[in-house]
Formats: C-alpha cells, structure tokens, sequence
C-alpha cells in the first residue's frame, strides 16, 4: 500500500512539474520536379507533402508523394523521411539535409538535400530540394545500384 502511494505521489509531482505542450511546426507542401529514371530518362512529376518538427527544431520528419508523368501513362511514389535542417526555424533561409526510404516506383533509399525560403513570421515559403533516389538491382550475379536524382521546386504552407 505505502509503495502505490509514493508511486500516486510520483506521478502527480511530475505531472503538476510539467510545462504546458506547444503545438508541433507542421508544415505543407506542393512541388512540381523534373525527375529521371534507370536509363536517365527525364520525367515531369507533380506532388506534395507534409513535415513535422520532431520535438527538436534540427530535425523534423515527413512524408511526400509524386506522380511521374510520360504521357499518357502514370507512375507514383511515396516517400517517409527524416529532415536534418541547418539552420533555426525563425531564419528566412533554412538549408536541410534528407534521409529516407521511398516506395512504390523505384523503392528505395533516399538521399538529398535543400533549403526552404520565406519571410520571416510567415507561413508561405518556397521548398528547393534535389533528392537521389537510389534502387539496388541485381542482374547475373551483378549488384548495381541505379540513381534517379529529382529536382524538386514547392511552395511551403
């Protein structure tokens, strides 16, 4: 009995001790990429996505999605990754650096980076990034790893 008591103690110390939750920086984004494929071809593609502050202003994560076009037929990808951002949020310039695994068309590692421009005190922004990536094909005992780099221009929300 006396330890449930000290444990009851425990948890309304900590919960009374705690500060008040701030809300998460979410922020949206719509993009349009010039992207290419195994045999470098390029492609327009056309998506968006979302990031998340992961608690700590440097790091943040996020999910995106893509349509590639080559007329009249479409492919799409997803993406799950994790942002490592150079600078403070409250900067007008935001240089970041990405990690993460794509799915779908060409799955995948992906590598890249970019920066996020925009006012400071505003939402809007502008989203620059070049991203690789990257599908392990084997073939007759060969490993190759193929690269499909995207150039991909957005504008933050």
């Amino acid at each position: 009995m006396a330890l449930q008591r000290i444990a009851a103690a425990a948890v309304v110390t900590l919960l009374c001790a705690v500060p008040g939750a701030h809300a998460q920086d979410v922020r949206g984004f719509v993009s349009t990429a010039v992207a290419t494929d195994s045999n470098h071809a390029k492609y327009p593609a056309f998506g968006g996505g979302v990031i998340v502050d992961a608690g700590q202003p440097w790091v943040s994560v996020g999910a995106q999605g893509e349509a590639l076009v080559s007329w009249p037929y479409f492919a799409g990808r997803g993406a799950l990754f994790a942002q490592g951002n150079l600078a403070p949020k409250d900067q007008p310039v935001r240089p970041f650096l990405l990690a993460g695994y794509g799915f779908g068309e060409e799955t995948g590692t992906i590598l890249g980076g970019g920066v996020e421009v925009r006012s400071r005190g505003s939402r809007l922004g502008l989203r620059l990034a070049i991203e690789d990536h990257m599908q392990r094909y084997v073939a007759f005992r060969n490993a190759t790893t193929q690269h499909q780099v995207g150039f991909r221009f957005g504008i933050l929300f």
